[in-house]
C-alpha cells in the first residue's frame, strides 16, 4: 500500500533497480561459490520455492503451489516431475479429494530444504552485517513493507 502519492523520480527508481540487480548477482555468485543448497541440487528458484512451500504448508495439491507461486500449471507439472525424479518430493492421494494428488517433501527433500534455509540465513546475515544496528531494523522493516506491498498486487 502506498503512503505517498507523489511521483517516483526515474533516477531513484533506476538506482533501486541497479541495487536490486547487484544484490541478486552477488547472491547468485555466492551461491555458485558456496554451492546452492550445499551442493545438493543446482540453483532453480522455482524448485527452491516449491520445496519452501511444501515445508511451510505440508502436503498440498500442485494447483495450490502453482497458485501460491503464480506459475502456470504446465510449468508446475514439469517441475514436479523433475523434483519427483530427484526423489525430493513424493506424491500420494489427497485425503480431502481422493481424485486429486497431494505432494509432500521426502526425507531427501527435507534435507535439501534445510540446506536452502541455512543458505538463506547466511545470505541475510551477510546483508545485515554491512549495516549498523539501527540501519538493520529500518532495512528489515522497509523490505518487509515492500515485500508485503508487491505480493498483494
Amino acid at each position: 500500500m502506498k503512503n505517498d502519492s507523489s511521483p517516483i523520480d526515474d533516477d531513484l527508481a533506476s538506482a533501486l533497480a541497479g541495487h536490486v540487480n547487484g544484490i541478486i548477482r552477488a547472491l547468485l555468485v555466492a551461491g555458485r561459490q558456496g554451492a546452492p543448497a550445499e551442493g545438493r541440487i543446482p540453483f532453480n528458484p522455482l524448485y527452491f520455492n516449491i520445496l519452501r512451500t511444501l515445508g511451510a504448508d505440508g502436503p498440498c495439491r500442485p494447483s495450490f503451489i502453482a497458485d501460491r507461486l503464480a506459475v502456470p500449471r504446465t510449468t508446475m507439472s514439469t517441475a514436479i516431475k523433475a523434483l519427483t525424479r530427484k526423489k525430493l518430493i513424493t506424491t500420494s492421494v489427497d485425503e480431502a479429494d481422493r481424485r486429486a494428488t497431494a505432494l509432500s517433501l521426502s526425507a531427501g527433500g527435507q534435507s535439501v530444504l534445510d540446506a536452502i534455509l541455512r543458505q538463506d540465513l547466511r545470505n541475510a546475515t551477510a546483508m545485515l552485517t554491512i549495516l549498523d544496528k539501527e540501519e538493520r531494523a529500518a532495512f528489515v522493516a522497509a523490505i518487509g513493507k515492500v515485500a508485503t506491498g508487491i505480493s498483494a498486487e
